[in-house]
């Protein structure tokens, strides 16, 4: 070994990497044909979080050597580091084309499936590395997690024993044992094991999710809150929006089923320790009956549909939802399609499309255009080949500064985040043609007799006497107006009204 390689070895064992790394560099422009030193200088370069240059590297080792498995690997693992899933697949399946029983490789394959959550091939990956080594705790648990994310909990018990009889200080198996005995209601032998898991890695949130989530099944909400309380301490205080959103679930579950005074105080400690947050203010007003909200916060709003997206239809399915076929056919007995002139069709809320979706079938040849807060929620619906326009932005604001009219605005289970409809309905009017009309839905005040209330739920509910105030003094005549139950929330029916309005003259507002 010359002097220079054996520098760059001290300097590697030593972690001096930018030193190594520029001799091991100088090693390769001396031995051209011997991709060894470039692969350690791109070892060095990922060490110091520099993924561009050692994929760069790892690269001109491929060519110096195609058939570097070392090389190969390195780069399927950058690229599923940087998400790039595709290419990291294609780099591993090459090194199986070397050698078909790489264990790594058939590792990296299965983890690329498991991360873009098809478990069945990924399971196929796993329990071919088990297959190749009975004995690996990495093809054992992850056979465990993968059999629970495919609803085979008995299966991921079994393999979950077998990897705490090989690693029995390490947490994950006591979590997805814990959380597969939950699912097949063996709940006490889901607290031991994951208290078991608390008590190997007492600061893992996931550790602490999934007591927090064990104790919301077993309507343990003083335990379930009381775990979901410690993640906000263990995050130090800097939760997420998604993290107050379902600590709001939770108190409203447990305001559900009684525990009043539970649920005051921890609102009380989570408004001290997060006095401005819109979400919070939003949830706890809605929670404690204080009524000083006028309007849901569009963080909030846009956080719970942009986590929905995917699965809200069939939700929303299985929830009774009764808006869309109600709005479609009603605007089909007012709005005649014209002959030479395609009608304008706004959607505001437009989520997944679902109501534009209903109307499709009466309007075939109109011109839809959706808008909503949620980028998530438009991609669904983009799916659907509905809409000549989509639009990201809240309704008011789009309507604000929108310049052009529609024959139709439709809003199906939208207004519902605001309680004061007055600044809505005033840029509507501007939006709205002349004999425009106006389809929406609203939540029926059941609770008291005010213009609107903002429910635990954290969603406003509106007395029909105010929404025919509004129009009425924005030009528009109520034209339809239908009772009935626009969806579940829970067990519990909600009721509303599906509401039909003509503009018939046009109001300008100072």
């Amino acid at each position: 070994m010359d002097e220079i390689e054996l520098n760059a070895l001290t300097f590697l064992k030593n972690k001096e990497y930018t030193k190594a790394a520029n001799l091991y560099l100088k090693l390769a422009l001396s031995h051209p044909e011997n991709e060894k030193y470039l692969i350690t200088a791109a070892n060095c370069h990922d060490s110091l979080g520099d993924k561009k240059t050692a994929l760069n590297l790892y690269k001109k080792a491929l060519n110096i050597n195609p058939t570097s498995i070392t090389a190969l690997l390195n780069i399927s693992t950058l690229y599923y580091e940087t998400q790039n899933y595709n290419k990291s697949l294609h780099f591993a399946s090459k090194v199986l084309e070397i050698n078909p029983n790489n264990f790594s490789a058939i590792l990296n394959i299965g983890n690329i499936y498991y991360i873009t959550k098809e478990y069945e091939k990924a399971n196929t990956y796993y329990e071919t590395l088990y297959e190749l080594n009975p004995k690996s705790y990495n093809a054992v648990v992850n056979i465990a997690n993968t059999s629970y994310n495919l609803n085979q909990y008995v299966k991921a018990i079994e393999y979950t024993k077998l990897a705490i009889d090989m690693r029995p200080s390490s947490v994950e198996p006591y979590i997805i044992a814990g959380n597969s005995y939950a699912e097949i209601l063996q709940k006490e032998e889901a607290v031991q094991l994951l208290k078991k898991a608390a008590s190997i890695s007492p600061n893992s949130e996931w550790v602490i999710n999934s007591l927090s989530l064990l104790f919301i099944k077993m309507k343990n909400y003083k335990q379930a809150i009381n775990y979901a309380w410690r993640v906000f301490h263990l995050k130090n205080y800097q939760v997420s929006a998604d993290d107050h959103i379902n600590f709001g679930y939770l108190l409203y579950e447990a305001l559900d089923e009684k525990e009043e005074e539970l649920v005051a105080n921890y609102l009380q400690l989570w408004q001290s320790h997060y006095p401005d947050n819109p979400i919070v203010n939003h949830i706890h007003s809605a929670l404690s009956g204080t009524q000083n909200i006028s309007t849901t916060d569009l963080g909030y709003i846009k956080n719970i549909f942009n986590n929905f997206a995917t699965s809200f239809d069939s939700i929303l399915s299985e929830l009774g939802y009764s808006v869309p076929n109600s709005i479609a056919s009603t605007l089909k007995i007012h709005l005649k399609p014209k002959l030479f002139k395609k009608h304008h069709i706004l959607d505001l809320g437009c989520g997944t499309g679902l109501c534009a979706e209903a109307l499709q079938p009466y309007f075939p040849n109109e011109e839809f255009y959706g808008v909503d807060i949620s980028e998530n929620m438009l991609q669904e619906a983009g799916k659907k080949n509905i809409y000549k326009e989509l639009y990201q932005d809240d309704i008011v604001n789009f309507l604000e500064n929108n310049t052009q009219t529609y024959q139709a605005i439709i809003a199906g289970d939208v207004l519902t985040y605001f309680g004061d409809l007055k600044p809505f309905i005033k840029h509507l009017i501007k939006a709205t043609t002349i004999n425009g009309y106006f389809c929406f839905s609203i939540s029926k005040n059941i609770y008291n007799k005010q213009e609107y209330y903002l429910t635990p739920s954290g969603r406003f509910t509106h007395s029909l006497s105010y929404i025919m105030r509004l129009l009425k003094h924005c030009g528009f005549t109520a034209l339809h107006t239908e009772e009935l139950i626009l969806r579940k929330e829970g067990p519990k029916d909600v009721p509303g009204y599906i509401l039909l309005a003509k503009k018939d003259v046009e109001v300008v507002f100072e």
